[in-house]
Protein backbone atom coordinates (compact mmCIF):
# COMPACT_ATOMS: atom_id res chain seq x y z
CA UNK A 1 0.00 0.00 0.00
CA UNK A 2 1.64 3.17 -0.98
CA UNK A 3 1.24 5.64 1.86
CA UNK A 4 1.30 9.43 2.52
CA UNK A 5 4.66 9.68 3.45
CA UNK A 6 5.78 7.71 0.04
CA UNK A 7 4.55 10.43 -1.98
CA UNK A 8 7.24 13.22 -2.21
CA UNK A 9 5.53 16.23 -4.59
CA UNK A 10 7.62 18.57 -6.01
CA UNK A 11 8.55 22.57 -5.83
CA UNK A 12 6.18 23.84 -3.50
CA UNK A 13 4.14 26.75 -5.72
CA UNK A 14 4.62 30.60 -5.72
CA UNK A 15 0.54 30.77 -4.76
CA UNK A 16 -0.49 30.78 -1.15
CA UNK A 17 -3.21 28.41 0.21
CA UNK A 18 -6.64 30.45 -0.86
CA UNK A 19 -7.67 29.09 2.82
CA UNK A 20 -6.39 30.27 5.80
CA UNK A 21 -4.01 26.72 6.79
CA UNK A 22 -4.20 25.23 10.15
CA UNK A 23 -1.48 26.05 12.86
CA UNK A 24 -0.34 22.22 12.77
CA UNK A 25 -1.22 19.57 10.68
CA UNK A 26 -4.14 17.16 12.00
CA UNK A 27 -5.73 14.12 11.23
CA UNK A 28 -9.88 13.92 11.09
CA UNK A 29 -12.51 11.41 10.58
CA UNK A 30 -15.55 10.79 8.98
CA UNK A 31 -18.30 8.08 8.97
CA UNK A 32 -21.36 7.37 7.06
CA UNK A 33 -23.10 7.13 11.02
CA UNK A 34 -21.45 10.10 12.14
CA UNK A 35 -22.67 13.86 12.98
CA UNK A 36 -21.44 17.21 12.40
CA UNK A 37 -21.58 18.35 15.75
CA UNK A 38 -18.99 15.86 16.47
CA UNK A 39 -15.07 16.70 16.90
CA UNK A 40 -14.11 14.42 13.91
CA UNK A 41 -12.11 12.23 16.23
CA UNK A 42 -12.05 8.71 15.34
CA UNK A 43 -14.42 8.11 18.33
CA UNK A 44 -16.67 10.48 17.51
CA UNK A 45 -16.11 11.07 13.16
CA UNK A 46 -17.78 13.91 11.28
CA UNK A 47 -21.20 12.98 8.83
CA UNK A 48 -20.67 15.20 6.01
CA UNK A 49 -17.77 15.98 3.20
CA UNK A 50 -18.81 19.63 3.02
CA UNK A 51 -18.99 20.22 6.73
CA UNK A 52 -15.27 18.25 7.35
CA UNK A 53 -13.76 19.76 4.21
CA UNK A 54 -13.33 23.14 5.00
CA UNK A 55 -10.52 26.14 6.41
CA UNK A 56 -11.76 25.37 9.65
CA UNK A 57 -11.35 21.73 9.86
CA UNK A 58 -9.85 19.13 7.17
CA UNK A 59 -7.89 21.54 4.93
CA UNK A 60 -4.00 22.11 3.74
CA UNK A 61 -1.50 19.94 5.48
CA UNK A 62 -4.37 17.80 7.07
CA UNK A 63 -5.74 14.33 6.46
CA UNK A 64 -9.19 13.36 6.50
CA UNK A 65 -9.88 9.62 7.20
CA UNK A 66 -13.01 7.47 5.91
CA UNK A 67 -14.00 5.04 8.33
CA UNK A 68 -15.85 1.87 6.66
CA UNK A 69 -19.25 2.08 4.73
CA UNK A 70 -20.99 4.02 2.00
CA UNK A 71 -21.02 7.40 1.34
CA UNK A 72 -22.38 9.58 -1.38
CA UNK A 73 -26.20 9.29 -2.90
CA UNK A 74 -28.82 7.82 -1.36
CA UNK A 75 -26.82 8.70 2.11
CA UNK A 76 -26.69 12.08 4.31
CA UNK A 77 -23.00 12.20 3.65
CA UNK A 78 -23.11 13.89 0.32
CA UNK A 79 -19.80 13.39 -2.00
CA UNK A 80 -16.23 14.24 -2.16
CA UNK A 81 -16.16 17.81 -3.90
CA UNK A 82 -12.66 19.91 -3.30
CA UNK A 83 -12.69 23.31 -5.81
CA UNK A 84 -10.31 26.21 -5.14
CA UNK A 85 -8.05 24.85 -2.15
CA UNK A 86 -4.71 25.28 -3.35
CA UNK A 87 -2.11 23.50 -1.18
CA UNK A 88 1.52 23.05 -1.31
CA UNK A 89 4.30 20.79 -1.13
CA UNK A 90 4.51 19.23 2.48
CA UNK A 91 0.97 20.54 2.96
CA UNK A 92 -1.31 18.41 0.86
CA UNK A 93 -4.25 18.04 1.76
CA UNK A 94 -5.01 14.10 2.10
CA UNK A 95 -8.46 11.77 1.71
CA UNK A 96 -7.83 8.36 2.76
CA UNK A 97 -9.25 5.43 3.41
CA UNK A 98 -9.03 3.94 7.45
CA UNK A 99 -9.12 0.22 5.72
CA UNK A 100 -7.99 0.14 2.01
CA UNK A 101 -10.64 0.55 -0.31
CA UNK A 102 -13.87 0.01 2.37
CA UNK A 103 -14.66 3.40 1.95
CA UNK A 104 -17.16 3.73 -0.99
CA UNK A 105 -18.32 7.11 -2.80
CA UNK A 106 -21.54 6.36 -4.65
CA UNK A 107 -22.67 8.48 -7.44
CA UNK A 108 -26.49 8.10 -8.87
CA UNK A 109 -25.12 8.59 -12.43
CA UNK A 110 -25.90 12.74 -12.65
CA UNK A 111 -23.24 13.87 -10.65
CA UNK A 112 -19.67 13.37 -9.74
CA UNK A 113 -18.35 10.53 -6.91
CA UNK A 114 -15.14 12.07 -6.38
CA UNK A 115 -14.65 15.73 -8.07
CA UNK A 116 -11.27 18.13 -7.47
CA UNK A 117 -11.45 21.47 -9.55
CA UNK A 118 -9.06 24.21 -9.45
CA UNK A 119 -7.04 22.40 -6.81
CA UNK A 120 -3.33 21.72 -6.26
CA UNK A 121 -1.64 19.09 -4.31
CA UNK A 122 -4.65 16.65 -2.82
CA UNK A 123 -3.95 12.95 -2.22
CA UNK A 124 -6.87 10.50 -2.55
CA UNK A 125 -5.51 7.46 -1.04
CA UNK A 126 -7.07 3.62 -0.86
CA UNK A 127 -11.03 5.25 -2.06
CA UNK A 128 -13.32 3.14 -4.03
CA UNK A 129 -15.57 5.38 -5.78
CA UNK A 130 -18.64 4.02 -8.36
CA UNK A 131 -21.24 6.09 -10.09
CA UNK A 132 -24.03 3.89 -12.02
CA UNK A 133 -25.93 4.19 -15.64
CA UNK A 134 -28.92 6.66 -15.65
CA UNK A 135 -30.89 7.44 -19.00
CA UNK A 136 -30.89 11.51 -19.95
CA UNK A 137 -28.20 12.07 -17.50
CA UNK A 138 -25.39 14.87 -18.32
CA UNK A 139 -22.98 13.07 -15.54
CA UNK A 140 -21.90 9.85 -13.48
CA UNK A 141 -18.65 9.96 -13.21
CA UNK A 142 -16.45 7.69 -10.40
CA UNK A 143 -13.39 10.38 -10.26
CA UNK A 144 -13.11 13.77 -11.82
CA UNK A 145 -9.83 16.12 -11.99
CA UNK A 146 -10.36 19.58 -13.62
CA UNK A 147 -8.23 22.59 -14.03
CA UNK A 148 -5.67 20.94 -11.07
CA UNK A 149 -2.28 20.43 -10.53
CA UNK A 150 -0.23 18.28 -8.40
CA UNK A 151 -2.82 15.59 -7.85
CA UNK A 152 -2.29 11.82 -7.02
CA UNK A 153 -4.85 9.16 -6.64
CA UNK A 154 -3.84 6.09 -5.27
CA UNK A 155 -4.48 2.88 -4.41
CA UNK A 156 -8.24 2.87 -5.68
CA UNK A 157 -11.09 1.25 -7.18
CA UNK A 158 -13.27 2.94 -9.86
CA UNK A 159 -16.53 1.67 -11.15
CA UNK A 160 -19.50 2.24 -13.88
CA UNK A 161 -19.00 5.62 -14.97
CA UNK A 162 -22.72 6.10 -16.47
CA UNK A 163 -22.93 4.54 -19.68
CA UNK A 164 -25.21 6.38 -21.20
CA UNK A 165 -23.03 9.38 -21.16
CA UNK A 166 -19.67 10.00 -22.87
CA UNK A 167 -17.87 9.83 -19.60
CA UNK A 168 -15.04 7.61 -18.09
CA UNK A 169 -13.70 6.10 -15.25
CA UNK A 170 -10.90 8.39 -14.48
CA UNK A 171 -11.72 12.06 -16.11
CA UNK A 172 -7.96 14.13 -15.98
CA UNK A 173 -9.76 17.45 -17.44
CA UNK A 174 -7.04 20.24 -18.47
CA UNK A 175 -4.79 19.83 -15.63
CA UNK A 176 -1.02 19.27 -14.99
CA UNK A 177 1.71 16.88 -12.66
CA UNK A 178 -1.30 14.17 -12.02
CA UNK A 179 -0.45 10.76 -10.67
CA UNK A 180 -2.76 7.80 -11.24
CA UNK A 181 -0.92 4.41 -9.45
CA UNK A 182 -1.72 0.91 -8.31
CA UNK A 183 -5.81 1.75 -9.27
CA UNK A 184 -7.99 -0.93 -10.11
CA UNK A 185 -11.32 -0.34 -13.31
CA UNK A 186 -14.08 -2.14 -14.08
CA UNK A 187 -17.39 -1.92 -16.02
CA UNK A 188 -16.49 1.04 -18.61
CA UNK A 189 -17.74 1.63 -21.84
CA UNK A 190 -15.59 4.05 -22.75
CA UNK A 191 -12.05 5.16 -21.40
CA UNK A 192 -10.90 3.72 -18.42
CA UNK A 193 -8.57 6.74 -18.12
CA UNK A 194 -9.13 10.13 -20.43
CA UNK A 195 -6.03 12.87 -19.97
CA UNK A 196 -7.95 15.84 -21.81
CA UNK A 197 -5.44 19.00 -22.58
CA UNK A 198 -3.25 18.00 -19.96
CA UNK A 199 0.43 17.69 -19.13
CA UNK A 200 2.78 15.31 -17.55
CA UNK A 201 0.05 12.92 -16.35
CA UNK A 202 1.40 9.71 -14.99
CA UNK A 203 -0.35 6.25 -15.33
CA UNK A 204 1.87 3.71 -13.01
CA UNK A 205 0.68 0.43 -12.51
CA UNK A 206 -3.08 1.09 -13.47
CA UNK A 207 -5.46 -2.25 -14.78
CA UNK A 208 -8.53 -1.94 -16.74
CA UNK A 209 -11.41 -4.33 -17.02
CA UNK A 210 -14.00 -2.85 -18.84
CA UNK A 211 -16.23 -6.47 -17.95
CA UNK A 212 -20.40 -5.47 -19.36
CA UNK A 213 -18.89 -2.50 -21.38
CA UNK A 214 -21.16 -0.61 -23.69
CA UNK A 215 -25.36 -1.36 -23.07
CA UNK A 216 -28.14 -0.78 -25.34
CA UNK A 217 -29.23 2.81 -25.84
CA UNK A 218 -25.91 3.71 -24.30
CA UNK A 219 -22.81 5.72 -25.49
CA UNK A 220 -20.93 3.97 -28.13
CA UNK A 221 -23.39 0.89 -28.61
CA UNK A 222 -23.61 1.53 -32.01
CA UNK A 223 -19.89 0.36 -32.51
CA UNK A 224 -20.67 -2.97 -30.41
CA UNK A 225 -22.46 -4.21 -26.90
CA UNK A 226 -20.11 -5.10 -24.22
CA UNK A 227 -17.00 -3.15 -25.62
CA UNK A 228 -14.62 -0.94 -23.59
CA UNK A 229 -12.36 1.74 -25.21
CA UNK A 230 -8.71 2.54 -24.21
CA UNK A 231 -6.91 2.12 -21.14
CA UNK A 232 -5.52 5.59 -21.34
CA UNK A 233 -6.58 8.47 -23.97
CA UNK A 234 -4.20 11.20 -24.33
CA UNK A 235 -6.22 13.52 -25.72
CA UNK A 236 -3.56 15.36 -26.24
CA UNK A 237 -1.09 14.54 -23.31
CA UNK A 238 1.99 16.66 -23.27
CA UNK A 239 5.24 14.76 -21.40
CA UNK A 240 2.51 12.00 -20.05
CA UNK A 241 4.08 8.64 -18.77
CA UNK A 242 1.67 5.19 -19.18
CA UNK A 243 4.22 2.34 -17.41
CA UNK A 244 3.12 -1.04 -16.29
CA UNK A 245 -0.30 -0.95 -16.87
CA UNK A 246 -2.58 -4.14 -18.18
CA UNK A 247 -5.69 -3.80 -20.31
CA UNK A 248 -7.65 -6.92 -20.13
CA UNK A 249 -10.61 -7.69 -22.46
CA UNK A 250 -11.53 -11.47 -21.16
CA UNK A 251 -15.26 -10.91 -21.52
CA UNK A 252 -15.42 -8.10 -23.46
CA UNK A 253 -13.15 -5.97 -26.40
CA UNK A 254 -11.01 -2.96 -25.14
CA UNK A 255 -7.67 -1.68 -26.31
CA UNK A 256 -4.28 -0.42 -24.22
CA UNK A 257 -3.70 3.04 -25.89
CA UNK A 258 -4.97 5.92 -28.21
CA UNK A 259 -2.80 9.62 -28.58
CA UNK A 260 -5.16 12.36 -30.53
CA UNK A 261 -3.03 15.07 -31.54
CA UNK A 262 -5.47 17.39 -31.77
CA UNK A 263 -3.60 20.55 -30.28
CA UNK A 264 -6.91 21.26 -28.00
CA UNK A 265 -5.75 24.57 -25.70
CA UNK A 266 -1.89 24.43 -27.16
CA UNK A 267 -1.39 20.90 -25.72
CA UNK A 268 0.95 19.52 -28.43
CA UNK A 269 0.69 14.90 -27.96
CA UNK A 270 4.65 15.02 -27.63
CA UNK A 271 7.17 13.62 -25.73
CA UNK A 272 5.06 11.18 -24.15
CA UNK A 273 6.09 7.45 -23.31
CA UNK A 274 4.37 3.91 -23.07
CA UNK A 275 6.45 1.61 -21.11
CA UNK A 276 6.03 -1.79 -19.82
CA UNK A 277 2.62 -2.71 -20.36
CA UNK A 278 0.20 -5.01 -21.42
CA UNK A 279 -2.68 -5.74 -23.73
CA UNK A 280 -4.16 -8.78 -23.02
CA UNK A 281 -6.98 -10.50 -25.66
CA UNK A 282 -7.23 -6.76 -27.19
CA UNK A 283 -9.98 -7.02 -29.66
CA UNK A 284 -11.08 -4.04 -30.73
CA UNK A 285 -9.84 -0.73 -33.17
CA UNK A 286 -5.74 -0.28 -32.74
CA UNK A 287 -4.26 -1.50 -29.72
CA UNK A 288 -2.27 1.62 -29.74
CA UNK A 289 -2.99 4.34 -31.86
CA UNK A 290 -0.84 7.07 -32.47
CA UNK A 291 -2.83 9.68 -35.02
CA UNK A 292 -3.10 13.44 -36.53
CA UNK A 293 -6.91 14.75 -36.38
CA UNK A 294 -8.09 17.68 -38.17
CA UNK A 295 -5.78 20.11 -38.97
CA UNK A 296 -2.78 19.15 -41.48
CA UNK A 297 0.05 20.72 -39.54
CA UNK A 298 3.00 19.52 -37.79
CA UNK A 299 0.90 20.74 -34.37
CA UNK A 300 -1.46 18.28 -34.92
CA UNK A 301 1.31 15.30 -35.21
CA UNK A 302 2.37 13.14 -32.08
CA UNK A 303 5.92 14.08 -31.49
CA UNK A 304 8.86 12.39 -30.03
CA UNK A 305 6.94 9.24 -28.41
CA UNK A 306 8.36 6.07 -27.14
CA UNK A 307 6.86 3.08 -27.14
CA UNK A 308 8.91 0.24 -25.21
CA UNK A 309 8.35 -2.91 -23.98
CA UNK A 310 4.66 -3.82 -24.40
CA UNK A 311 2.91 -6.90 -25.21
CA UNK A 312 0.04 -7.73 -26.86
CA UNK A 313 -1.11 -10.81 -25.80
CA UNK A 314 -3.19 -13.41 -27.87
CA UNK A 315 -4.07 -9.97 -30.05
CA UNK A 316 -7.26 -10.39 -31.77
CA UNK A 317 -8.44 -7.34 -33.72
CA UNK A 318 -8.78 -7.02 -37.01
CA UNK A 319 -6.66 -3.40 -36.77
CA UNK A 320 -2.95 -3.12 -35.98
CA UNK A 321 -1.00 -3.40 -32.62
CA UNK A 322 0.13 -0.54 -33.18
CA UNK A 323 -0.71 1.72 -35.44
CA UNK A 324 1.03 5.14 -36.35
CA UNK A 325 -0.61 7.48 -38.59
CA UNK A 326 1.69 10.28 -39.16
CA UNK A 327 4.55 10.89 -36.56
CA UNK A 328 7.55 12.87 -35.88
CA UNK A 329 10.57 10.93 -33.96
CA UNK A 330 8.40 7.98 -33.35
CA UNK A 331 10.22 5.52 -31.34
CA UNK A 332 9.04 1.39 -31.50
CA UNK A 333 11.12 -1.00 -29.25
CA UNK A 334 11.40 -3.94 -27.87
CA UNK A 335 7.72 -5.28 -28.52
CA UNK A 336 5.92 -8.41 -28.75
CA UNK A 337 2.89 -9.18 -30.65
CA UNK A 338 1.13 -12.98 -30.00
CA UNK A 339 -1.43 -12.97 -32.41
CA UNK A 340 -4.95 -14.93 -31.62
CA UNK A 341 -6.26 -14.16 -35.17
CA UNK A 342 -5.86 -10.49 -34.97
CA UNK A 343 -4.35 -8.65 -38.46
CA UNK A 344 -1.46 -5.98 -38.32
CA UNK A 345 0.92 -6.31 -35.94
CA UNK A 346 3.26 -2.86 -36.57
CA UNK A 347 1.60 -0.09 -39.48
CA UNK A 348 2.82 3.15 -40.30
CA UNK A 349 1.00 5.14 -42.03
CA UNK A 350 0.25 8.71 -43.37
CA UNK A 351 -3.40 10.12 -42.02
CA UNK A 352 -3.47 12.92 -44.30
CA UNK A 353 -3.77 15.40 -42.12
CA UNK A 354 -0.53 16.76 -39.54
CA UNK A 355 2.25 16.12 -40.84
CA UNK A 356 3.42 15.50 -44.01
CA UNK A 357 5.71 12.39 -45.26
CA UNK A 358 8.66 14.37 -45.61
CA UNK A 359 8.91 15.44 -41.86
CA UNK A 360 7.51 11.99 -40.46
CA UNK A 361 10.34 10.10 -39.52
CA UNK A 362 9.64 6.67 -37.09
CA UNK A 363 12.01 3.89 -35.93
CA UNK A 364 11.03 0.07 -35.33
CA UNK A 365 13.23 -2.34 -33.72
CA UNK A 366 14.18 -4.89 -31.60
CA UNK A 367 10.42 -6.01 -32.39
CA UNK A 368 8.63 -9.28 -32.66
CA UNK A 369 5.21 -10.23 -34.12
CA UNK A 370 3.90 -13.78 -34.83
CA UNK A 371 0.61 -15.52 -35.70
CA UNK A 372 -1.72 -12.29 -37.50
CA UNK A 373 -4.15 -13.17 -40.52
CA UNK A 374 -3.02 -9.97 -42.00
CA UNK A 375 0.77 -8.43 -41.94
CA UNK A 376 3.26 -8.26 -39.34
CA UNK A 377 5.62 -5.18 -40.36
CA UNK A 378 3.44 -2.46 -42.96
CA UNK A 379 5.15 0.49 -43.60
CA UNK A 380 2.92 2.66 -46.24
CA UNK A 381 4.42 3.94 -49.22
CA UNK A 382 3.47 7.43 -48.78
CA UNK A 383 4.04 7.64 -45.37
CA UNK A 384 7.46 8.57 -43.27
CA UNK A 385 10.06 9.00 -45.92
CA UNK A 386 12.44 9.06 -43.11
CA UNK A 387 11.72 5.72 -41.33
CA UNK A 388 14.03 2.13 -40.42
CA UNK A 389 13.65 -1.03 -38.62
CA UNK A 390 16.18 -3.16 -36.98
CA UNK A 391 16.20 -6.42 -35.66
CA UNK A 392 12.17 -7.18 -36.52
CA UNK A 393 11.13 -10.47 -36.61
CA UNK A 394 8.23 -11.56 -38.18
CA UNK A 395 6.58 -15.28 -38.40
CA UNK A 396 3.95 -17.40 -39.13
CA UNK A 397 1.92 -14.15 -40.47
CA UNK A 398 0.08 -14.02 -43.55
CA UNK A 399 2.22 -11.54 -45.30
CA UNK A 400 5.62 -10.58 -42.98
CA UNK A 401 6.75 -7.34 -44.46
CA UNK A 402 5.26 -4.93 -46.19
CA UNK A 403 7.88 -3.31 -48.41
CA UNK A 404 9.47 -6.64 -48.68
CA UNK A 405 12.49 -7.50 -47.72
CA UNK A 406 15.50 -5.51 -47.84
CA UNK A 407 13.89 -2.11 -48.24
CA UNK A 408 14.88 -0.02 -45.48
CA UNK A 409 14.50 -2.99 -42.77
CA UNK A 410 17.99 -4.09 -41.12
CA UNK A 411 18.27 -7.23 -39.80
CA UNK A 412 15.03 -8.84 -40.57
CA UNK A 413 14.30 -12.72 -39.82
CA UNK A 414 11.54 -14.72 -40.04
CA UNK A 415 12.21 -17.34 -37.33
CA UNK A 416 9.82 -19.25 -34.70
CA UNK A 417 10.41 -17.11 -31.77
CA UNK A 418 10.08 -20.21 -29.38
CA UNK A 419 8.13 -18.71 -26.68
CA UNK A 420 6.24 -21.77 -25.73
CA UNK A 421 4.34 -20.09 -22.58
CA UNK A 422 6.26 -17.70 -21.74
CA UNK A 423 3.66 -14.51 -22.95
CA UNK A 424 5.06 -10.94 -21.58
CA UNK A 425 9.24 -11.87 -21.52
CA UNK A 426 11.38 -13.54 -23.34
CA UNK A 427 12.12 -17.03 -22.35
CA UNK A 428 16.54 -18.09 -22.20
CA UNK A 429 15.90 -20.91 -24.78
CA UNK A 430 14.16 -18.73 -27.62
CA UNK A 431 16.49 -17.19 -30.39
CA UNK A 432 15.66 -13.89 -29.85
CA UNK A 433 17.13 -13.99 -26.40
CA UNK A 434 20.38 -11.86 -27.19
CA UNK A 435 19.86 -11.48 -30.72
CA UNK A 436 18.59 -7.13 -30.78
CA UNK A 437 19.87 -3.87 -30.56
CA UNK A 438 23.56 -4.11 -28.18
CA UNK A 439 22.87 -7.91 -27.67
CA UNK A 440 19.40 -7.28 -26.41
CA UNK A 441 16.68 -9.43 -26.48
CA UNK A 442 14.15 -8.90 -29.44
CA UNK A 443 10.76 -8.79 -28.22
CA UNK A 444 9.27 -7.30 -24.95
CA UNK A 445 10.67 -8.37 -21.46
CA UNK A 446 7.73 -6.97 -18.89
CA UNK A 447 9.61 -8.09 -15.73
CA UNK A 448 10.80 -4.77 -13.72
CA UNK A 449 8.96 -1.73 -12.54
CA UNK A 450 9.08 1.69 -14.29
CA UNK A 451 8.82 4.78 -12.17
CA UNK A 452 8.82 7.89 -14.08
CA UNK A 453 9.99 6.55 -17.44
CA UNK A 454 13.28 4.83 -15.79
CA UNK A 455 13.27 1.15 -15.25
CA UNK A 456 14.41 0.00 -11.98
CA UNK A 457 15.77 -3.34 -10.90
CA UNK A 458 12.51 -3.15 -8.27
CA UNK A 459 10.26 -6.63 -9.76
CA UNK A 460 7.01 -5.46 -11.01
CA UNK A 461 5.41 -9.20 -10.70
CA UNK A 462 6.03 -10.82 -6.99
CA UNK A 463 8.99 -13.01 -6.76
CA UNK A 464 7.25 -15.46 -4.90
CA UNK A 465 3.46 -15.52 -6.09
CA UNK A 466 3.58 -14.24 -9.25
CA UNK A 467 1.25 -11.63 -8.29
CA UNK A 468 0.78 -8.45 -9.81
CA UNK A 469 0.82 -5.30 -7.52
CA UNK A 470 -2.79 -5.16 -6.14
CA UNK A 471 -4.14 -3.74 -3.24
CA UNK A 472 -7.47 -5.07 -1.17
CA UNK A 473 -10.49 -6.40 -1.88
CA UNK A 474 -13.06 -3.41 -2.40
CA UNK A 475 -16.27 -3.03 -0.09
CA UNK A 476 -18.70 -5.35 -2.78
CA UNK A 477 -15.87 -7.57 -3.75
CA UNK A 478 -15.64 -5.91 -7.37
CA UNK A 479 -11.84 -6.94 -8.20
CA UNK A 480 -12.27 -10.18 -6.87
CA UNK A 481 -13.77 -12.02 -9.27
CA UNK A 482 -11.89 -14.69 -10.21
CA UNK A 483 -10.51 -14.92 -14.19
CA UNK A 484 -11.12 -11.55 -15.12
CA UNK A 485 -9.65 -9.22 -12.50
CA UNK A 486 -6.34 -7.58 -11.38
CA UNK A 487 -5.45 -9.98 -8.10
CA UNK A 488 -5.27 -13.43 -10.24
CA UNK A 489 -4.18 -11.99 -13.64
CA UNK A 490 -0.72 -13.35 -13.46
CA UNK A 491 -2.14 -16.74 -13.92
CA UNK A 492 -3.57 -15.86 -17.52
CA UNK A 493 -0.59 -14.88 -18.17
CA UNK A 494 1.21 -17.65 -17.22
CA UNK A 495 3.86 -15.46 -14.77
CA UNK A 496 6.39 -17.37 -13.26
CA UNK A 497 4.56 -21.11 -14.14
CA UNK A 498 6.33 -24.98 -14.56
CA UNK A 499 7.04 -23.97 -18.01
CA UNK A 500 8.17 -20.38 -17.43
CA UNK A 501 9.73 -19.83 -14.91
CA UNK A 502 10.98 -16.10 -13.53
CA UNK A 503 14.90 -15.73 -14.78
CA UNK A 504 17.55 -16.65 -12.58
CA UNK A 505 18.15 -14.43 -9.44
CA UNK A 506 14.57 -12.51 -10.07
CA UNK A 507 14.38 -10.82 -7.19
CA UNK A 508 17.33 -11.45 -5.30
CA UNK A 509 18.87 -7.74 -6.85
CA UNK A 510 19.36 -4.79 -3.96
CA UNK A 511 16.45 -2.62 -5.60
CA UNK A 512 18.96 0.40 -5.33
CA UNK A 513 17.70 1.79 -8.92
CA UNK A 514 18.67 5.69 -8.58
CA UNK A 515 15.20 7.02 -9.97
CA UNK A 516 15.80 10.94 -10.88
CA UNK A 517 12.69 13.54 -9.96
CA UNK A 518 9.58 12.81 -11.67
CA UNK A 519 8.47 15.42 -14.44
CA UNK A 520 5.14 14.94 -12.70
CA UNK A 521 6.67 15.88 -9.31
CA UNK A 522 4.93 12.79 -7.97
CA UNK A 523 7.33 9.66 -7.10
CA UNK A 524 6.71 6.67 -4.73
CA UNK A 525 9.73 4.44 -3.34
Amino acid sequence: MIRKRDILLFATLSIACFQALPAQSATYYISPTGSDSNPGTSEKPWLTFAYAISPARASCGDTLVLKDGTYGDGTRTGKISVTSLICTAGKELTLTAENQRKAKISDNGNGYAIFIQKSAYIIADGLYARSTDLSGASNGRPFTVKLSKHIAIINSVGLNPNRFVNAHVWDILNSEDILLEDNEAYVYHRHCITAWQSKRVVVRRQYCNPREGSIPGGVGSHQGLGKGDALLSMYPCQECILENSIAEATRNKTYLLEMNSTFGKSVLMSGSQVLGSICFKCGYGNGAYLNSRKVPDINHTPRNIVLKNIAFVDFNSPSSAIRASDGVNISIEHVTVIGAGGGTGITADDGVNGATPVQQSIIIRDTTVQGLTGIGFNKSSSAYNTWSGDNVNSYNNRTNFIPSLPAHWGTATTTNPQLGTCKVWIPASSPLKGAGTGGSDIGANILYRYVNGVLTTTPLWDPRTGEFPHGASDLDGINRVAGESLFDIHKRLNINTRDCPFPRDYGNGDSDTKVPASPVGLKVS
